[in-house]
Order: structure tokens, then C-alpha cells, then sequence
């Protein structure tokens, strides 16, 4: 038996982020296995696990477009609209590196909800975790957000990470 997580991102996970992940899931009695999601948004700046919910990024996290543009301009990180594979290869390796679970990649292209759905069922996952930049995080954390996305995706579980450097 293992104990099945979806992990949501849009844009390569740093070391931190696999850390605080991975730290998450240290005390499991079963092997961990992560649904790494990444979500490319080909026509909208950041609006990828923003638009979980029907909403668009501004609606839910409350950002102006330059607010958005200067966020999406200062990431170091590779960008899944323009080097997808590293976004893959570099976060899945430092997810794997730090427990030695295994760790599988999907892909989604626009209706992130539909996606996430779809693999949590499929997997069977007990768990959504959602790696989002800090002014999305503030944002999510301080609605229900969290709350509607556990109702929406049947899940126990749903959290939402700062991203970290």
C-alpha cells in the first residue's frame, strides 16, 4: 500500500520547495508516492493552479498584471512555457533525491481543475499540495480557498506551500 500525493506546480521546484514537501511526508509508515502536476498556461501569465477553481489568477490571488509580469520576470527557475523538460527533470529529481520515492509526471495545458481531478482519482491520492508564490500562498491561505479545493477534489487533504528560494 502506498500512501499517493499530488503535487502542483507551474514552475520548477527548488530545493527548498522539494524539501518542505518531502518533509511533509517524512513520518509516513508507507512509501510515498507523488503525482507531480505541471502546469503550463500557454496564453495567461501565471494562471495555472490559480484557475483551480474556475477563478483567474487576478480574481484569486488579487495581483494587477504588473504585479504579475514583475513576479514572472524575477523567477531564476526554469518557466514550463519555454523549457519544460527542466522543469520536469530538475523537479522530479529533487523530489526523488530527498526520500527515495517514486515520482511520476503529468502534464496539463489549461483546465488545471479537470487535470487535478482526474488525477487524484485516478491515483487515488490522499493528498493535494499546491506549490504557489508567496502573494498567491498569503492569498489562498487567508480565504477558504483551501477549504473549497478539498470539497471539489475529494480529497482529505489539501495545502498550499510558499514557494521558497
Amino acid at each position: 500500500m502506498t500512501y499517493d500525493v499530488v503535487v502542483l506546480i507551474e514552475r520548477e521546484m527548488s530545493e527548498g520547495d522539494a524539501r518542505r514537501v518531502a518533509a511533509l511526508h517524512a513520518r509516513q509508515d508507507e512509501p510515498v508516492d507523488y503525482h507531480l502536476l505541471v502546469s503550463t498556461h500557454p496564453t495567461e501569465g501565471l494562471a495555472g493552479p490559480m484557475a483551480l477553481l474556475g477563478s483567474s489568477f487576478a480574481d484569486v490571488a488579487g495581483l494587477s498584471t504588473a504585479a504579475a509580469t514583475r513576479t514572472t520576470t524575477a523567477m531564476a527557475l526554469a518557466d514550463p512555457d519555454t523549457d519544460l523538460a527542466s522543469v520536469i527533470e530538475h523537479s522530479s529529481r529533487r523530489l526523488r533525491g530527498l526520500n527515495d520515492c517514486r515520482v511520476n509526471v503529468s502534464i496539463t495545458h489549461g483546465e488545471v481543475l479537470l487535470a487535478l481531478k482526474t488525477l487524484v482519482t485516478t491515483t487515488k491520492s490522499q493528498e493535494v499540495v499546491v506549490v504557489a508564490w508567496p502573494e498567491t500562498a498569503a492569498r489562498f491561505l487567508c480565504s477558504d480557498w483551501t477549504h473549497r479545493a478539498r470539497r471539489e477534489l475529494k480529497v482529505p487533504r489539501v495545502r498550499v506551500l510558499e514557494h521558497a528560494d
